[in-house]
């Protein structure tokens, strides 16, 4: 038992969870609540059950269990060891069961007591340590069990009142008490998570170095980070409603912008260099990339901007190209890492910045080259770029690339590197400057996501089937080959999610997600369009034969019995099949031929498939 009670199910420690349960003082509010229930509770018993010459005994028994009751909330307040609080709590508890139970023998006078009223404290107990106690758990309502019937076989038998009827009422009553409040501290715990994760999220985006601007479809801004304001000047109140027209700074033209919402309302996202106006006036060279957030009906229904400002590094490129005697001071204070390199791509001279963000000593600089620093897959096309740029076949480049930092960790930064001539225009060296993007890189990749895959399966969400359809009919009309599209509904999914809640719903898809990728090949395609709807499909298959096979398998795999939660769930599936070109031209040709397939085997019946055009 000492072993159990030290396991991770019952903890010595408080957790995170039962640290903010207990700090909530709204806990000890409706502990203090339950004692002035008993008190109003004691009275009634006064008033309606007791005899004149026993009232003022009996008020005064009630007021004890109320203040026993009260010392457990107050011994929190006060900070008592949390190793004593939950023995106390199970303490209290037994001796409230033995002060009700002594009340009785004090009423009796040879009347029936009944069920009811031991069932009372029979069950109180147990769902007070349920709310208020987070160790001993099952050892303490073992307890709190056992403890009645203790007494009751101490104090005697009471009349009308059978021990072995009053167990078998209690224990059914008990069991599913408990199972329900055990269900509600699972639920409590998972809302604590989430908010916990919600909260690290707005930490996150709040703390960022790189400015974050969000609009809603019609483009009116709806959030910024503090990282916006220190960039651009403006408060949250300031731009919160308006439309970023407000931080146009009169540098581009009608059609620069054009083209940028062309590109957004499309789905895509939009990078490039952008120069927006300070609050102060002032013009400031952004590098800004917007993300469409679609939603359920495909569209873009939010933006994400995260932008970084590159006035300083434009300048200091500026300053680099016209040779101006000042690039000394910028490279020593610029706001990244900058570094200038021989044409054999050894480094000459780096910055403080370069120095910390790479993680070398200067020392230990003089004798690295360019590939020392970067990423594996990266080195052969670095190699290529920096004889480019050394011969003067490129005057300019420009990207995102990996860089390996002094002990291996890799990072994402923003390149940028131009060639350094002298007055005779001969090539001398090569400029690099690096800005740190790991963050936004790592907020790109969550974006691209969820914009493309669904957040409950992970599979491909609607938008990206369609990108995968269209490129199997493109790769189909080149090869003239044959693919197959398959429309998969589950049949009594509904059933398993009204009988045992979206929880269980949910694992059962997530299973059928994984159940439908072992059923087809790494080349094939499957995707959730949404609800228990979902689509595969089959790559440079040799004939219907193939696919009949597939739909077997499926069948077959998705009619086992699973165990989710607790429960045992049955389903079954309907499937409607294409063959392209068969069928259909173009997506939506198929993809309706597949519905109407799929339906058809509803109606006859279900958990079969049909390819379309049969009877």
């Amino acid at each position: 038992m000492r072993a159990l009670i030290r396991s991770k199910r019952f903890a010595m420690a408080r957790d995170e969870y039962s640290c903010a349960k207990f700090e909530d003082l709204r806990g000890f509010t409706i502990a203090l609540g339950f004692a002035a229930v008993f008190l109003l509770w004691g009275l009634w018993a006064w008033a309606w059950s007791v005899s004149p010459a026993q009232a003022p005994a009996t008020l005064g028994w009630h007021l004890l269990m109320g203040v026993l009751l009260s010392i457990y909330p107050i011994a929190m307040l006060v900070g008592l060891s949390p190793r004593a609080l939950p023995w106390l709590l199970y303490t209290l508890l037994m001796a409230m069961q033995g002060v009700y139970l002594f009340i009785l023998t004090q009423l009796a006078d040879g009347t029936s007591q009944g069920t009811a009223g031991f069932l009372f404290w029979f069950l109180v107990p147990p769902l007070l340590a349920f709310v208020f106690g987070w160790r001993v758990r099952l050892a303490g309502n073992l307890m709190l069990l056992l403890f009645p019937n203790l007494l009751v076989a101490v104090l005697g038998a009471f009349p009308g009142f059978d021990l072995l009827q009053f167990n078998l009422t209690a224990l059914p009553t008990m069991i599913v008490a408990l199972l329900v409040s055990h269900l509600a501290d699972q639920w409590l715990h998972q809302s604590h998570d989430l908010r916990k994760q919600l909260a690290w999220q707005s930490a996150a985006i709040a703390s960022s170095g790189e400015a974050l601007l969000v609009t809603d479809r019609s483009g009116r801004i709806e959030h910024v980070n503090p990282a916006f304001t220190a960039s651009l000047g403006y408060t949250p109140e300031e731009v919160i409603g308006n439309k970023p027209s407000l931080l146009k700074s009169g540098f581009h033209d009608s059609v620069f912008y054009e083209t940028m919402w062309t590109t957004l309302l499309k789905g895509q996202a939009w990078r490039g260099e952008i120069i927006n106006r300070h609050k102060d006036g002032t013009s400031i060279t952004l590098w800004m990339n917007i993300y469409p957030v679609p939603g359920r009906d495909g569209h873009p229904e939010k933006f994400v901007a995260i932008s970084n400002d590159i006035t300083a590094r434009k300048r200091l490129e500026e300053e680099v190209a016209l040779g101006n005697a000042e690039l000394e001071a910028i490279f020593d204070n610029a706001g990244g890492g900058i570094a200038l390199l021989d044409l054999w791509g050894r480094f000459i001279k780096v910055n403080d910045f370069w120095l910390s963000m790479l993680g070398y000593t200067r020392e230990e600089t003089a004798s690295l080259n360019h590939a020392d620093i970067s990423h594996d897959d990266d080195i052969a096309e670095n190699r290529q770029l920096f004889v480019a740029l050394a011969s003067g076949e490129l005057s300019h480049y420009e990207s995102d690339r990996r860089f390996v930092r002094n002990g291996g960790r890799v990072f994402w930064g923003h390149l940028s590197m131009t060639p350094v001539k002298d007055d005779a225009g001969y090539i001398r060296a090569i400029i690099a400057i690096v800005q740190d993007i790991n963050e936004r890189k790592l907020l790109e990749e969550k974006l691209e996501s969820m914009a493309h895959y669904d957040a409950l399966t992970s599979l491909p969400n609607r938008a990206l089937f369609f990108d995968r359809l269209g490129q199997a009919i493109t790769q189909s009309k080149r090869s003239q080959g044959l693919f197959a599209l398959m429309f998969v509904d589950l049949d009594g999914f509904k059933a398993v999610n009204d009988t045992f809640g979206h929880d269980t719903g949910d694992a059962l898809l997530k299973a059928v997600s994984e159940h439908l990728l072992e059923c087809v090949r790494e080349s094939d395609t499957v995707a959730r369009m949404g609800g228990d709807e979902f689509t595969i499909i089959l790559r440079a298959i040799h004939g219907p034969e193939d696919a009949a096979q597939v739909a077997e398998k499926i069948l077959a795999t998705l009619s086992a019995p699973y165990h989710l939660l607790g429960h045992q769930c049955r389903i079954g599936a309907s499937l409607g099949i294409v063959l392209y070109p068969q069928h259909g031209k173009n997506a939506e040709e198929l993809l309706s031929q597949a519905d109407d397939a799929m339906y058809a085997v509803k109606k006859a019946g279900k958990n079969a498939y049909r390819f379309a055009g049969e009877m």
